[in-house]
């Protein structure tokens, strides 16, 4: 079976009201591409599941796509805060549901492995069992005696992961090897999008079929976006767009200036070659491309 699917179509799989987890860690491999068509799509009320993330969530907030957050630690690391996201949950605007990550990876493994609840020593003694009762809960082992958190499912109808490579039968890996938690919303999810910097013969996964990192079976779409993490990183290809990051932050700053800045470097550009060329184009993509050989 062919997967391979545009980014236009490929959104369409995110209904209004969806819940949606998002792969890649903080600053690095977020599928920032698939984000950007869904907030030019304009999707509503959408739960945001991220283990630790940061401008994928923030583009989503202030395009008004979100109601509710799920989430272990949004931020920018070093450039501070996602500022979207604090303002929106300060306000009210926006629901946030804040785990450890440990805690947050439990619920989803509960899910994949379609159990009532997935046992964690992670988080015992601090106020997060009193903030949600309704998904954790303070159980005792009835051999040992010994309390734990029993975290219950928290399930996923799409999830959107970026990746080096793929063919056109859904098979897709991450190079060298995936060093976060990415396959655990894969896992979870009902649906899975990867979206990947190129598209390769399935005779390079039959050659090297250890390195798969996410099976054609756990996968439902594949979309072929060169640089389709940008801003944030694709290691070992490409880093994250600091000078992105500084010049997001600066117009978050003015309530006057951002929307004008939002419009033009992120919602309006139609294709991904044009939005890449709206953020300093060639010069860019060349700035924060990594030497590997």
């Amino acid at each position: 079976m062919d997967k391979l699917r545009s980014l236009e179509e490929a959104v369409e799989l995110v209904p209004d009201g969806a819940t949606i987890a998002f792969g890649g860690l903080s600053m690095n491999s977020t599928p920032m591409a698939f984000a950007r068509a869904l907030a030019r799509r304009g999707v509503k009320d959408l739960t945001v599941v991220a283990i630790v993330n940061g401008m994928v969530v923030d583009w989503l907030v202030a395009a008004g796509c979100v109601q509710r957050i799920v989430t272990g630690l949004v931020s920018f690391e070093g450039f501070g805060l996602a500022p979207h996201v604090r303002a929106a949950v300060q306000s009210g605007a926006v629901a946030m549901e804040e785990y450890s990550e440990h805690t947050l990876i439990c619920r989803l493994q509960a899910a994949a492995h379609r159990l009532p609840f997935v046992p964690t020593k992670a988080g015992l003694g601090t106020d997060m069992v009193a903030l949600h009762p309704d998904t954790t809960r303070v159980e005792h082992d009835p051999v040992t005696g010994e309390p734990y958190i029993a975290c219950t499912p928290l399930p996923v109808d799409v999830a959107v992961v970026h990746a080096h490579e793929a063919d056109r039968r859904g098979n897709a890996r991450v190079n060298p090897k995936l060093v976060w938690m990415d396959s655990e919303v894969v896992k979870a999810a009902a649906t899975t999008v990867v979206t990947v910097e190129r598209i390769v013969d399935e005779r390079a996964f039959a050659a090297a079929p250890e390195r798969t990192t996410y099976p054609r079976f756990l996968v439902d779409a594949v979309v072929e976006v060169p640089w389709g993490a940008y801003p944030t990183s694709a290691y070992p290809e490409y880093g994250y767009d600091a000078r992105f990051y500084r010049d997001y932050v600066a117009a978050a700053r003015d309530p006057d200036r951002f929307p004008a800045f939002f419009k033009e470097r992120v919602l309006a550009p139609g294709t991904q070659a044009e939005f890449l060329n709206a953020n300093g184009g060639a010069a860019t993509l060349l700035g924060i491309r990594r030497r590997t050989s």
